[in-house]
């Protein structure tokens, strides 16, 4: 596969991944109990408490993602808020957040 293609699957499912990594309480246990700026791989073979079709395409596609607890964004997030970052692996500019 080219490397435009890959960076399409990245671009089209890192939103899928920010919203329900963001959502699971495994992975929202995971993160607000570690300090900033660990990254966490998701990928097919640490996929917990995330839903079936958001496995199915790390697994068939091969995706992987970094997500770590952050202090900043490039989006102004009110104080109070934690801010999880979500990366692809293979292209590190393809970046999400969500603040919880």
């Amino acid at each position: 596969m080219r490397g435009t293609q890959r960076l399409e699957l990245y671009e089209e499912n890192i939103f899928d991944i920010v919203g329900d990594i963001s959502q699971s309480e495994y992975w929202r246990k995971l993160l607000f109990s570690n300090d900033y700026d660990v990254k966490f791989i998701i990928n097919s073979d640490t996929v917990c408490d995330i839903p079936e079709y958001v496995k199915r395409r790390l697994r068939e596609h091969s995706l992987q993602f970094y997500v770590s607890k952050v202090l900043e964004c490039p989006e102004e997030v009110d104080d109070g808020w934690i801010i999880f970052k979500f990366e692809s692996l293979e292209f590190p500019y393809v970046v999400g957040y969500s603040w919880n």
